[in-house]
């Protein structure tokens, strides 16, 4: 139904190592032989199905472990065909936290896309009561200084809620890639992601 074979996957991709994320990556992977691609920061959490990871970590292995077979950095590029996603390195929520941008074709012009990874807060905790995670704090900052930089013109998000999928296309609705627009829907996700920021200890 999406137009594409299963079996015909080749790269495999995350935002982040968490279970609502990776939870199919491994099946996925050994059902297609696709390749995994991953932020490096995120391998070692990936590996050992969640085990590592400084919050989840008391799930113990929350999906079934992924070993990536090519580890990414910032402006990291990957070429599939005439495809090509530039990876850029939003870390907080997890180590490895990323997001994408590509340019995507129409029929009438060519949209910058950007996969937006949102740095929401998951732990409760003081950021300095982390030992697993001592750069926390530095890559949260980081991260929501670097995403308000991003020129796109278009932007989705790992999360429908994130990016009120649900309100900008309803099942039926006719093609508009204009109603993914929408920086002030952007600009307002970041502001709440940076006022929790602020206001974490």
């Amino acid at each position: 139904q999406l137009g594409f074979k299963y079996k015909d996957t080749k790269i495999l991709l995350t935002n982040q190592a968490h279970f609502d994320h990776a939870g199919a990556l491994a099946d996925i992977k050994k059902e297609t032989g696709a390749k995994l691609y991953a932020d490096a920061g995120d391998a070692p959490v990936l590996k050992d199905g969640g085990k590592s990871d400084y919050e989840l970590h008391y799930l113990g292995v929350a999906f079934k472990p992924a070993t990536p077979d090519r580890l990414l950095k910032d402006k990291d590029v990957i070429k599939l065909g005439d495809t090509r996603l530039t990876l850029l390195h939003h870390p907080g929520h997890t180590k490895g936290s990323c997001s994408y941008l590509l340019d995507v074709k129409d029929s009438a012009k060519t949209y910058k896309v950007l996969i937006a990874n949102i740095p929401t807060i998951i732990t409760d905790k003081s950021f300095s009561d982390i030992p697993a995670y001592p750069n926390i704090r530095k890559d949260y900052a980081y991260t929501l200084q670097a995403m308000k930089n991003i020129r796109f013109d278009l932007w989705v998000a790992a999360h429908a809620s994130q990016f009120d999928l649900h309100e900008k296309r309803q099942p039926g609705d006719h093609y508009n890639a204009e109603a993914f627009a929408d920086q002030k829907g952007y600009d307002a996700a970041l502001k709440k992601a940076t006022e929790a920021f602020s206001s974490h200890k």
